[in-house]
């Protein structure tokens, strides 16, 4: 009797499992890690909105709202157009460092709420096919009056930033977050 008991309970957990497993797999199947830091550039007032799935219709779990000149966040991931985010900083001229924290935790922005200050930094900034260091390169920018006209975030992988720079898509590891100066 224990026995058909214990394989009924067994049978009714991996039966409970096999139901969760495919849920749990595809929830981060898609993600691509990420460890690199965008700058909030959503004009909203509101502040952008910082959602507990990557999805518009994702629970509104936090609002970035702007504070002192920027917030920076860390992106820990990406799904599609989605960054996760796991903190956030504002500049605040008295703390030490000059940023102070703003938000922290686990949830999705919309890559279109992100952002850099520019793609130009003092050693020049290079930009690939693709993230690794040996890919072709599609664009040098060696001089603030090289930086493109519009950039836009499409996604990253590892401590590599994927833009879109006057309509071309590359791959960097080097821009600037900094919105009082230019970092070159």
């Amino acid at each position: 009797m224990k026995t058909v008991a214990t394989a009924l309970l067994l049978s009714a957990l991996l039966a409970a499992s096999a139901v969760h497993a495919p849920f749990a797999v595809a929830k981060s199947a898609g993600d691509v890690a990420c460890d690199l830091s965008l700058d909030v550039i959503d004009p909203d007032p509101n502040g952008v909105n910082v959602r507990a799935t990557p999805s518009l219709s994702g629970k509104v779990i936090a609002q970035l709202k702007p504070i002192a000149e920027w917030t920076e966040v860390h992106v820990a991931a990406q799904r599609g157009d989605w960054l996760r985010i796991n903190h956030a900083d504002s500049v605040d001229d008295n703390a030490l460092g000059g940023m102070s924290e703003s938000w922290t935790g686990s949830g999705w922005v919309h890559r279109a709420g992100l952002g850099v200050s520019e793609l130009s930094v003092g050693e020049g900034t290079t930009l690939r096919a693709a993230p690794d260091d040996s890919s072709a390169i599609v664009r040098r920018i060696v001089s603030p009056d090289a930086e493109p006209k519009q950039v836009h975030v499409l996604g990253c992988r590892g401590k590599w930033l994927q833009v879109e720079a006057d309509g071309v898509a590359a791959w960097t590891r080097t821009w600037c977050n900094n919105q009082r100066t230019t970092c070159s």
